[in-house]
């Protein structure tokens, strides 16, 4: 066999697994709305406001609800069946993007109904998400761990590029309504595909509360420091490394000059850079020193983003946002492959509920992000966090232990 061959055989490893297939095929739908969302409702929000801030606080919602429902969300899900948790709340996902779309189809959509509207996703996402990453480590082995996290990430590049660009399309040609229906269809076509996975059951059957099994996921993680630095790395994306996106409808039109259609290829940039660096690392099997290749790509996350924003040429540009998403979803597939791969299965839903919970904490980057941005322009705060994100990473740098995680 080539050596292209074999790399080839190894990049697809976990797709010959019948159940990961139809989980993956579920992932593609899912992300597709995910990056179709963004671009609709913060078009929406800046045609209806025109103010930076009111992309911060209206996404709060979905924060805010993921912050504080994730835990519980996670507990659910070491104690039900997965399948139905992943079903039941795709279901409820459809319901709400039409509803949305109903809205604008009847002229009727106000600010606060997408607030309203983030805040059910948040919600949801706060029970969905545990689920869906725990499941992986119950379909796969853990050799083949990092190709599927890996392969996920190839899903969000490709819907990243595609859906992003598509929404765009769709809002200057049909309107914002198309996308929200668009958006319902994946959910419906995710809701099948999720019908074909097994039955998982929890690994350990609760005899206690719910808040029993929460305070016990609490002190696992208080013995376990390791899963903590690898959580408070999460934390750093969510607060510095992510909020740029909601503040590219106000950097797309006042720094840039693009409608929706430019918009829209700015949100599809780093899902470009997403897909390459998802495609090399399935190529690369199990690699060791993960915890190293976590920490490089966190800085040079964090220096992409310091750059980007000070260009004004467009292709330069999307370079840039191509490069942050590439080193951005190297550092998110490796660090959620080391919380799956070092979390105790009994355990796992709970501390990845806790990884969840921390997108429950963007409010805390986007509102200052948004409110600054307003007094001083988007350029500069995106810089300042990309300065965040590199110290912090480097500062992980000194512990041995992280470096030598595998």
């Amino acid at each position: 066999m080539s050596a292209i061959a074999c790399r080839l055989n190894t990049t697809f490893t976990s797709l010959r697994n019948r159940d990961f297939r139809w989980l993956w095929l579920g992932r593609l739908a899912s992300s597709a709305t995910f990056e179709m969302s963004g671009v609709v409702q913060g078009w929406l929000v800046y045609y209806l406001t025109g103010s930076a801030f009111a992309l911060g606080w209206v996404s709060a919602g979905w924060s805010v609800s993921t912050l504080v429902l994730s835990l519980y969300g996670g507990a659910v899900s070491d104690r039900v069946s997965k399948r139905a948790l992943l079903l039941w709340t795709r279901v409820a996902m459809a319901v709400n993007s039409l509803l949305i779309g109903l809205l604008i189809s009847l002229d009727v959509i106000q600010v606060w109904h997408l607030a309203a509207s983030s805040l059910a996703t948040g919600v949801l996402f706060a029970f969905m998400m545990p689920a869906q990453q725990a499941i992986i480590s119950d379909l796969v082995d853990r050799e083949t761990l990092l190709n599927a996290n890996s392969l996920n990430a190839v899903g969000m590049g490709l819907m990243g590029i595609f859906s992003a660009s598509l929404a765009g399309q769709l809002i200057e040609t049909v309107g914002p309504a198309a996308v929200y229906y668009v958006m319902t269809a994946a959910y419906i076509g995710a809701v099948f595909t999720i019908i074909k996975l097994p039955d998982i059951g929890p690994v350990h059957l609760s005899r206690g509360t719910i808040w029993v099994d929460l305070m016990e996921g609490i002190g696992y993680l208080k013995r376990t420091p390791i899963l903590l630095t690898l959580l408070g790395l999460g934390l750093v994306r969510v607060l510095f490394a992510m909020p740029y996106r909601t503040l590219m409808p106000a950097f797309a039109r006042n720094n840039m000059g693009l409608d929706a259609r430019g918009l829209g290829l700015l949100m599809a940039s780093p899902g470009l850079g997403g897909l390459l660096s998802s495609l090399f690392l399935c190529s690369q099997g199990n690699p060791p020193e993960k915890g190293r290749i976590l920490l490089g790509s966190g800085i040079g996350m964090g220096l992409a983003l310091l750059i980007f924003p000070q260009v004004r040429l467009l292709g330069l540009t999307l370079v840039f946002l191509a490069l942050s998403g590439a080193l951005n979803n190297v550092a998110m597939v490796m660090n959620s492959t080391l919380l799956q791969a070092h979390a105790d299965a009994v355990y796992r839903g709970r501390v990845l509920s806790v990884y969840m919970m921390l997108w429950g904490l963007t409010p805390l980057g986007t509102l200052p992000a948004g409110f600054l941005a307003d007094k001083v322009g988007v350029p500069p705060v995106i810089a300042a966090q990309g300065i965040m994100v590199v110290l912090l990473f480097a500062l992980a740098w000194r512990r041995p232990n992280l470096l030598e995680l595998a």
